[in-house]
């Protein structure tokens, strides 16, 4: 893992298309900010976890990519 400190406004970028902004620190939370292309699917860690533990429970086999899809219905379910 490669860890690295950044302040307030500053960013990396992944892959030169992936750009992660560092928003703002408060205590002991973080906001980021990612600018990515529309085809890179972004997870959140909490989410792709209870979606495994779902899937698992449920005994469905499912390839990595249906979570993207499963997550951009979820989203969508969200802003109706």
């Amino acid at each position: 893992m490669l860890v690295i400190s950044r302040k307030q406004g500053e960013a990396i970028y992944l892959s030169g298309d992936i750009k992660i902004t560092l928003i703002s620190v408060s205590g002991d939370k973080a906001t980021i900010g990612i600018d990515a292309p529309k085809d890179i699917k972004i997870v959140r860690e909490e989410l792709a976890a209870t979606i495994e533990s779902n899937i698992v429970s449920a005994g469905i086999s499912i390839e990595e990519e249906k979570y993207s899809d499963l997550a951009n219905l979820l989203k969508k379910e969200k802003n109706i």
